[in-house]
């Protein structure tokens, strides 16, 4: 009997639930709700359009006024080819779910729209009555499709790097996305075996935590040349990866030249000549030696033009070609001296390329020495005459003749 008791007691208690929780769920009022539903796309790039639909639903009765949505943009968002204003009619009563009223609205996000959520302002009107969302209520998601990171400048200083010899390489990143960039990681990939080039006093790869928009930041890395490394320039790969506000990663690829070598040492001077004095014509040996690391091409010489001299040779333009490191080449020049010369200036024009195919330009003001017969002698470049003593023996012999036969005659006359 308290089996029957107790199961009628709980029947009872779960009908009243029902009654109540039916009293809740139906108003005599209409209970409107506006539920974003989407954006597309999701999200939305700078400069394209976005679709935006609402749900409206109504939990109450059925409205007794059409209810009418008008949507409020504000930049960096339009209305694109819509109305902001739309009619749904009369909201029937319990028309949630598939029942529930769907709008859409065609919005144009601005070009120069930043990355982030857009707050949307929506007004909702029952005749005079309404409500107005616009507490962030409903946000609509901007993202450029990449984050940018830009590199605006990589510098190495010394230009060339020398053989054995250490460069500084400064990597300048800039921030072109519209978001907080993070964890920017910069490496160079030394480790091929082609590459003469190795990091010193550092390692090959750079962080940066975090930058802001336009905002750029410098890294910096110590590289060293092998000793015995062939001048010629080296591309570098360059690995960069970051982060997003969203956590998206990103990965950039990229190459710089490092160039190995250095300044040309190219030298000229008069190794040989057969002209020793003034008035006079002869050959001098022209030469050119490198005396540097790095091999030179395309060499040409050019002789400028010297009140000091007339040019025997047919040219004054001679064209050497390839001059390697730690070798000379020579020309052999024949001229005539001018008179009243003491020391011949021969001025000298060089035009070549180091392994760069960078063009350089040197004049050399040679200068060679003259001297007089006396010096000559003197040095033994010519030899000492003895004319003059012959000369005197001549005349010593002559005149002691002529004295023998004078005293010859006048013994004979003394005789008589």
């Amino acid at each position: 009997m308290s089996w029957l008791r107790y199961s009628g007691i709980v029947l009872l208690m779960f009908m009243l639930l029902s009654i109540s929780v039916t009293a809740v769920a139906y108003s005599d009022s209409p209970q409107m709700k506006v539920t974003l539903m989407s954006q597309t796309p999701d999200p939305v790039e700078p400069g394209e359009i976005v679709t935006i639909k609402f749900k409206v639903e109504n939990t109450g009765k059925e409205t007794t006024n059409e209810a009418i949505l008008q949507i409020l943009p504000t930049f960096p968002l339009t209305l694109y080819g819509d109305k902001a204003e739309k009619n749904i009619g009369v909201l029937r009563a319990s028309s949630t779910g598939a029942d529930a009223v769907i709008v859409e609205f065609r919005l144009k996000v601005d070009e120069n729209a930043a990355e982030g959520d857009t707050e949307l302002e929506l007004n909702v009107r029952l005749g005079d009555a309404g409500i107005t969302y616009d507490n962030n209520e409903f946000l609509v998601d901007i993202q450029t499709a990449d984050a940018i990171l830009d590199i605006t400048e990589v510098e190495v200083e010394p230009r060339e790097i020398p053989p054995g010899e250490r460069a500084t390489v400064r990597i300048t990143v800039k921030n072109k996305a519209d978001s907080l960039l993070r964890d920017i990681k910069i490496r160079l990939d030394l480790f091929s075996s082609t590459l003469p080039l190795a990091p010193i006093q550092s390692s090959s790869e750079r962080r940066l935590a975090q930058l802001q928009t336009e905002y750029q930041d410098t890294v910096q890395f110590q590289l060293i040349a092998e000793p015995d490394a062939t001048p010629g320039l080296y591309k570098i790969p360059l690995n960069i990866t970051y982060t997003d506000e969203q956590g998206k990663k990103y990965t950039m690829t990229d190459l710089i030249a490092v160039a190995v070598g250095e300044i040309p040492k190219i030298k000229a001077y008069l190794k040989k000549s057969t002209v020793f004095q003034e008035d006079n014509a002869g050959t001098l040996t022209l030469e050119i030696a490198n005396a540097g690391t790095t091999d030179v091409q395309f060499l040409e010489v050019t002789l400028i033009p010297s009140p000091d001299y007339e040019l025997v040779s047919t040219s004054n333009y001679f064209y050497i070609g390839d001059v390697d490191s730690d070798d000379t080449e020579s020309e052999e020049i024949q001229l005539f001296v001018k008179d009243d010369i003491e020391i011949l200036h021969f001025p000298v024009l060089l035009t070549y390329s180091d392994a760069h195919n960078q063009q350089f330009h040197q004049q050399f003001n040679l200068e060679l020495p003259l001297h007089s017969t006396r010096e000559l002698k003197r040095y033994g470049v010519i030899e000492s005459s003895n004319g003059w003593l012959i000369v005197v023996i001549l005349l010593l012999g002559t005149g002691g003749y002529g004295y023998y036969w004078w005293r010859k005659k006048n013994k004979k006359n003394f005789a008589k």
